[in-house]
């Protein structure tokens, strides 16, 4: 799944949770049987309830939209600290905002963007992954792990970012693993601003 479907993913997720909750908090002096045909009965049939009215609203848009989803390749490892981690497998880059020869994403517009990023780290590492928006850490990934055990960490982060600013990872220091699309970076806009 790309970052754009996982974006609506993300979006039509948020909506049914909203719903649930609005559901289980109505107040009981609600007609009782009005109450019984409220509840949540097909959690699948709210998403696709939810998913179709947000349709129309994603529709790509070649001159609005910033997506991209990159990953190291399998077994293209992290030996030592780096800054920043190059990912070399491109699997979308709507805007081409990011680059893979400097491992940068580049904001094309100005606007509110979701970033998540990843970690794998070596078995008993002491490991420290950042997130970096104009050569300033905003967001890290902190692992100590005993010897023989290694996890895979994901991070999320939203920024307000003008045009030209960037945002890339930083293995800070200990090692990293890549197998299966294990290290990934990925963002997109979600609000454009005139600023």
């Amino acid at each position: 799944m790309n970052s754009f479907g996982l974006g609506n993913l993300c979006l039509i997720l948020f909506h049914c949770m909203y719903q649930i909750y609005a559901l289980e908090n109505l107040q009981e002096d609600i007609q009782g049987v009005a109450n019984e045909e409220m509840k949540l009965s097909n959690p699948l049939k709210l998403i696709a309830e939810a998913k179709a009215r947000l349709r129309p609203t994603y529709a790509w848009n070649k001159k609005l939209d910033v997506v991209f989803d990159v990953q190291r390749s399998t077994m293209n490892h992290v030996p030592t600290p780096v800054d920043p981690i190059v990912y070399d497998v491109v699997n979308v880059n709507l805007g081409q905002g990011y680059s893979n020869n400097t491992g940068k994403f580049t904001s094309p517009k100005c606007g509110l963007y979701f970033f998540s990023y990843s970690s794998l780290p070596g078995r008993g590492m002491k490991t420290d992954v950042a997130l970096i928006k104009n050569n300033k850490a905003v967001s890290i990934i902190h692992s100590v792990l005993p010897n023989g055990s290694s996890q895979l960490s994901l991070k999320t982060m939203i920024l307000n970012l003008h045009q030209g600013d960037q945002v890339w990872v930083k293995l800070v220091s200990g090692n990293l693993w890549s197998r299966d699309g294990s290290l990934s970076f990925q963002g997109f806009l979600l609000t454009h601003s005139a600023q």
